[in-house]
This record gives C-alpha cells, structure tokens and sequence, in this order.
C-alpha cells in the first residue's frame, strides 16, 4: 500500500448546547483511523473519545457508504447519475449521561468489510467509485451530532508488516446489498427470462455464466494441514499410543 493510505487520520468537534440563555451541557469528540484504506475480510479499526455531558446517553454509530457516479457522453452537457449505498452500520456500547467515555473497535464487536468493489478513482471516464466513513453520534431518540465523515478506500493489495510474509487472498462474490453484487444481466445467466405475458414459467434452478470476484482477505484456518495429514497416516498416532 502506498504511505498516504497508511497514514492515521483524526477528526474531532464539540457542541454545547442552551437553553433559555443557560447552558445545558457539552458533548465533545474525537476519533483516530489507524489507516483509510482495508482490503475486503479485514477488521477496520477506529477509536473515539467521547465527553458526554448531556441528561441522555450517546451511542457512537460508525457508517460506511457506497457511491457511485455514472458519466454518459450525450448532447453538449453529458448526463450524469448518482447512486450511494449503505454497505455497514455499527454501533457501539451506550455511553451514560455526564460521563466520560472511550472506544476502540478491536477490543469491542469487530467490524469487518465486506466483499465490496473496490474504489475506483481516475481509471475510467464513465464511471467513478468511493467510498465515506461517517462517525458520529446518536442519542436515545435517535438524533444525529457531531458527524464526522473520512475517506475510505476499499484496497486490493492486503497490508503487510515489514519483514512479513504477505498475508494469503481469496476471491469472492461481491455481497448482494451494495452496487455490483445487486444485480446480474440477462445475457450472463442461463435459463428462460420471463417477458410478463401469459403464464408464468416454472422456477428453474438459476445458473450464473458469468459474474466478477474480488480480493478478499483468506480467514485464518484453526490447526496446520500437515499436522493434519501425518496424523491421518497414524505416524502420529502410534507414537501416542506407545
């Protein structure tokens, strides 16, 4: 990965609020990305600070979103359109009232990325990709503050550490909720299409030909396959025995 994607990033706000000329209280934030950009498996992890000196608890909502802009060159002007999905939205243990409060998603629920396009930015002049991660936080009636939005970048190349072997990849299927996984053409499954005139066609099994992968990070398998196959042949075992 290139060192500008390796770089941590921080926001912080704070807001007090009044009333009837008194003040209320304050509500301060802040968070810290170890980086912006994560290949598809892995674990993102973001930590945040939080002042809550308001009468209700805080709950700090992390939410990445999927955008795409299509560009067609047609008439003078071109036309355009604009498309965004939700591609995960999580949220973290409440933070009581008048208190102080931190959190760090690796200690907490993980949150992992899942199998999503990756960004694409500058390669092609008809379409463009990215993504946004908004922080921010939400109190018991659902109301919004101190949103803080940061690049994220959607990797093909996993991070590695130095001196490290590189971590393994698989490819899969792009997940069915965010844009290239919603939808497949026609002309890439195998079967009868339904045209909406007469009766319709019995449900036959659905047979893809055709539909893209992306990198992914390959999930740590439990026990060595070599220990496995020795102790199979009962090299293994008749040692144990003895």
């Amino acid at each position: 990965m290139e060192e500008k994607y390796l770089s941590a990033l921080s926001g912080q706000d704070r807001k007090t609020t009044c009333c009837w000329c008194c003040q209320r209280g304050a509500l301060a934030f802040r968070i810290i990305l170890d980086r912006t950009a994560y290949v598809c498996g892995e674990n993102i992890r973001v930590r945040a600070q939080v002042e809550n000196r308001q009468p209700s608890q805080q709950v700090i909502c992390i939410k990445l979103t999927q955008h795409i802009e299509y560009f067609i060159e047609k008439g003078v002007l071109g036309e355009n359109k604009s498309l965004s999905c939700t591609v995960f939205e999580h949220k973290s243990p409440p933070i009581a009232a008048n208190s102080e409060g931190k959190y760090d998603s690796t200690t907490e629920q993980s949150i992992r990325l899942p199998v999503v396009p990756p960004t694409l930015i500058g390669v092609c002049r008809l379409i463009q990709l990215y993504y946004v991660l908004r922080v921010y936080l939400e109190d018991e009636k659902g109301n919004e503050s101190l949103p803080l939005d940061f690049p994220f970048t959607v990797a093909t190349v996993p991070y590695r550490i130095p001196n490290a072997a590189s971590p393994p990849i698989e490819y899969e299927f792009c997940s069915s909720h965010v844009e290239g996984g919603k939808y497949v053409s026609p002309e890439f499954r195998l079967g009868q299409v339904y045209d909406g005139e007469g009766e319709d066609i019995s449900k036959e099994e659905e047979i893809v030909l055709y539909r893209p992968v992306y990198a992914k990070l390959a999930e740590r398998k439990v026990g060595s396959p070599q220990y496995a196959k020795d102790f199979r042949s009962g090299s293994v075992s008749g040692h144990l025995i003895s």
